[in-house]
């Protein structure tokens, strides 16, 4: 892998992951975006908006062996000093928790949708629209099985991914 030329204009940590943008020759992103898209789906996704990839937190490791240069910008990001005094007078004035953006895989947005949630609703929300659909479509209320089948996948589908990625799933 020829990397030369490659220059991270952006590396930033966000929730659950790293926003990596790459510039540089043509051959060198190429060959850099080829290392972060052999990565697992849910370990990666393209952000056109920000022309940048997200890169899970077990993920980042996995390019920065490959990539030399990311592995620069993660050495540089870890090796950061952090002033704890000034986080906690920040953190002491700052308004309510904003939350940062996590991407949803396209398979569990899409389960999100057949549930009737918008993706990354809570897991709260995801028990009771199953429960909602099931008193609708349930074959002993004179639904369809097939139905059922269908919101019984969707709703494991977003359990599964809340699992993995959320902490507070009952």
């Amino acid at each position: 892998m020829d990397t030369a030329g490659l220059t991270i204009v952006l590396f930033d940590a966000v929730e659950d992951g790293f926003l990596v943008a790459l510039a540089g020759g043509r051959a060198a992103v190429r060959d850099a975006a080829r290392t972060i898209r052999a990565l697992d789906p849910w370990q990666r996704h393209w952000l056109a908006a920000e022309r940048a990839w997200w890169i899970a937190d077990d993920a980042i490791s996995l390019v920065a062996r490959r990539v030399p240069e990311v592995a620069a910008a993660l050495e540089a990001w870890v090796s950061q000093p952090h002033d704890i005094a000034e986080a906690t007078a920040r953190y002491a004035t700052s308004t309510p928790h904003i939350r940062l953006r996590v991407h949803v895989p396209a398979e569990v947005a899409r389960a999100y949708t057949a549930l009737g949630l918008a993706p990354g609703a809570p897991a709260e929300s995801v028990v009771a629209a199953r429960r909602r659909l099931a008193r609708q479509h349930h074959p002993d209320a004179g639904g369809d099985h097939r139905a059922m089948a269908a919101i019984n996948h969707a709703a494991d589908t977003v359990m599964g991914w809340l699992q993995r990625y959320a902490v507070a799933v009952p």
